[in-house]
């Protein structure tokens, strides 16, 4: 590493030593209205994990981090089929955020010897320690994570890194650039780099890193759940509604949006017999959302809005009294985002409608949900290209010219479904192409090699 870059990392080093007191005092202010910012700061602040066993001869640990949610179940079809043929491998498995380890222990709960943790802040001491604590002999980096003391450290430690499902934004492209002076030895220290499209190719390219292999997008295989989509069927039998619209993974700003069109366009007055349903992305939002909601439907002359949450009875599908009358449903659980698509006639999808870049439409057609996005999608930008040339989705400018559109007698609701699904159906195979790549760079024995037997 050339002496400008031990400088640009010994600075960002020191910075993000420094600024340890803002992001407890973050930590304790996110922890007001989500408890669970509360807890692993041990984890995030000292390296002070789990207990890891000593690996066994013949076996090895892979080390997965994925940030939050969506890289959580990003990376879960290749984190499956690889425990499938090596069942003898050991695992942990590192997050950012609770939601994001909320939502790998309800994945990976089953991998062989599975550990989870805070991934404790990027300080060269808390790596070294990390590492030597994981014992890993490969770490899993999920689509643009690119922590540099981390990297760096783990490729020195002799531990074979890979960069899974990559993508990068033209934002996070600049900013690589500009950068390039402490990004491209980061990125050459990666040992294996695997992209999502041609586009992130070139960019990676540009950077100095050529990828080994595009591979397409993980998501696209994704395990469907069958029985959160006999849920969704069953919360539209109890709207009695005869249409529904899913605002999916809403963004601060979106939900006042969405109501103002409504309201703007007589939504309900023209539409009397419709439903629309709000899914925040974010969970310590959902009583935030659900007051904007409430004052909107007084606007509006509608019933008070509902929550999913408390309207049916414990452990079933049974409404409770009102529900059906619900022309507003704020959707406030977590992990239902398939019985939420099962539900709707299309899906408005979230984070494109200010500049968040757009969520993941993917999931959505996998249901055989269309979308119907704004113009900020530049997080998935190959997705909704595509997506847009299926027929599976389609883009308006505002929300209030998408309300508008529905209202003016669209019925392409089963031409978009057949769509979707088509679109969803047409790009899985990501997992299969980035095993064989991965699994011939990392050189490990096939698990019909073992010279060893498998222990649990």
């Amino acid at each position: 590493m050339s002496v400008s870059a031990r400088i640009f990392l010994w600075l960002y080093s020191l910075i993000l030593f420094l600024f340890q007191p803002v992001l407890a005092l973050y930590l304790l202010k996110r922890g007001i209205r989500q408890p669970e910012y509360r807890q692993g700061w041990g984890q995030r602040f000292l390296a002070s994990l789990p207990e890891f066993r000593s690996v066994p001869a013949g076996q090895k640990r892979i080390w997965v981090h994925a940030v939050s949610v969506g890289e959580a179940h990003a990376i879960s079809p290749l984190v499956q089929h690889w425990a499938k043929v090596y069942p003898q491998h050991e695992w942990a498995v590192s997050c950012t955020t609770p939601t994001g380890l909320a939502t790998c222990r309800q994945l990976y709960s089953t991998l062989n010897q599975v550990q989870f943790f805070y991934l404790p802040y990027d300080l060269p001491y808390l790596v070294a320690r990390t590492l030597k604590q994981v014992r890993a002999h490969s770490l899993w980096v999920v689509e643009t994570e690119l922590w540099p003391n981390l990297l760096l450290g783990a490729a020195k430690a002799k531990v074979h890194t890979a960069l899974l499902n990559a993508r990068v934004s033209p934002t996070t492209g600049r900013r690589l650039a500009q950068l390039r002076q402490l990004s491209q030895p980061v990125l050459q220290s990666v040992g294996t780099l695997i992209a999502q499209t041609q586009t992130d190719a070139a960019v990676f390219e540009k950077l100095g890193r050529p990828v080994d292999a595009v591979c397409g997008n993980l998501k696209f295989d994704v395990a469907l759940k069958p029985e959160l989509a006999t849920t969704g069927r069953a919360w539209r039998e109890a709207t009695q509604a005869e249409q529904v619209v899913l605002f999916a993974s809403s963004r601060e700003g979106e939900e006042a949006l969405l109501l103002d069109a409504l309201n703007r366009c007589q939504f309900f007055k023209r539409m009397p017999k419709a439903s629309v349903w709000i899914v925040p992305r974010h969970p310590q939002r959902f009583d935030e959302v659900f007051e904007l909601m409430a004052e909107a439907a007084t606007r509006m002359g509608v019933a008070r809005p509902v929550r999913r949450s408390a309207s049916f009875n414990a452990g079933s599908n049974i409404a409770l009294a009102g529900f059906g009358q619900a022309r507003l449903v704020l959707g406030d659980s977590m992990g239902e985002m398939p019985a939420y698509y099962s539900v709707a006639d299309l899906a408005l999808l979230g984070g494109s409608w200010l500049p968040f870049g757009g969520q993941n439409l993917i999931e959505a057609c996998a249901y055989g949900c269309p979308v119907w996005m704004g113009p900020n999608t530049f997080n998935f930008a190959k997705a909704a290209e595509d997506a847009l040339a299926a027929k599976a989705a389609r883009r308006f400018e505002h929300l209030l010219a998408a309300c508008e559109f529905y209202l003016s007698g669209f019925h392409g609701f089963d031409e978009g479904k057949r769509a979707a699904f088509a679109y969803a159906r047409g790009h899985r195979g990501a997992t299969q192409r980035s095993f064989d790549v991965l699994n011939q760079a990392s050189q490990l024995p096939a698990a019909g090699l073992l010279t060893e037997p498998v222990t649990d």
